[in-house]
């Protein structure tokens, strides 16, 4: 039991440093992106450019699971595929199941569950690198106005939004700009650029304008400015949702962490108390069933404190 859990530990410990230690790497390479320092060789780039995103073999085994897993994977830009993403689920669980059959017994197995641990955490990764995207698109589409007003080309507009605004942005529309450099369409390229980030209506609003702008003519400066200041009030009016649900949300994680305090709280006084339901097969029973009812509880919660909008 001491070896699993220095391993755990030790785990964990390694884990944390190499999170610091990629976060340092991010950190300097956003520093040479914004020097001009951090270009690749032509050959390079132009081959991680058209190379395929095509989707590993797990992937492909998994369907349309795989599918949407690679999708996911591809929203969070975290550098590695749907393979490696099911080793660690896998890995996840076997430690939850490992840990938990030892510390609790039978009923441990639950501890399987902690194989969706790692899913959860790019999801959250997508989610926060989509929502930075949304928020940092209105001040690069006037960026990108204003530079069209001074008399440069488009491809120069998302260069100039590439070499001044910070990441994710910079990196989608410079992609964008080297992919045209290299040869590739601009309708393909946007399509590209929309596959990475699924969801995202907003940008799917401005690759309309601008393909419709190139189709049909019109004045383009004046087309970014009204999505940069589309989108703004939409920021605010999400805002004004989220400070009138604030309530319901503060009851929900209330009423969701308070199961919790109670049973840590019998157990820190008086521990025998709950033992008759990790000991018996009632007691099991009557766990499976409430810790059911707690999910299904937090679900409905959850929705009913979010405000489609």
């Amino acid at each position: 039991m001491l070896a699993i859990v220095f391993t755990a530990v030790l785990a964990t410990g390694q884990g944390l440093y190499w999170a610091w230690v990629a976060k340092r790497e991010r950190e300097q390479e956003e520093l040479l992106r914004r020097l001009g320092s951090g270009v690749a060789h032509d050959d390079d780039a132009e081959a991680a450019l058209f190379r395929d995103t095509a989707q590993d073999a797990v992937a492909s085994s998994l369907g349309e699971i795989g599918s949407s897993l690679a999708e996911t994977l591809r929203a969070a830009d975290v550098g590695y595929s749907v393979g490696n993403l099911v080793t660690r689920m896998l890995v996840a669980g076997g430690i939850g199941f490992v840990l938990g059959v030892i510390f609790i017994g039978p009923l441990g197995a639950i501890g399987i569950g902690l194989a969706y641990l790692p899913l959860l955490i790019v999801k959250q990764q997508a989610k926060g690198r989509l929502a930075k995207l949304v928020e940092q698109l209105p001040d690069s589409l006037e960026l990108m106005a204003r530079a069209l007003s001074a008399g440069v080309g488009l491809s120069d507009a998302f260069r100039l939004v590439q070499e001044e605004m910070p990441m994710p942005i910079a990196a989608e529309f410079g992609r964008v700009q080297e992919e045209v450099r290299y040869g590739r369409d601009y309708r393909e390229a946007f399509d590209k650029m929309l596959q990475r980030n699924p969801g995202v209506f907003d940008l799917r609003i401005f690759v309309s304008s601008i393909m419709l702008q190139r189709d049909t003519g019109g004045n383009l400066i004046e087309i970014l400015e009204s999505i940069a200041d589309t989108i703004r009030a939409r920021f605010l009016f999400h805002a004004k949702v989220k400070a009138m649900t604030s309530e319901a949300r503060f009851s929900a994680l209330i009423l969701g962490s308070l199961p919790l305090c109670v049973v840590l709280l019998l157990i820190y006084m008086n521990p025998d108390y709950l033992l008759p339901l990790v000991e018996t097969f009632p007691g099991n029973c009557i766990i499976a069933a409430s810790f059911t009812m707690y999910a299904v509880g937090l679900v409905i919660m959850r929705d009913m404190s979010n405000v489609e909008v």
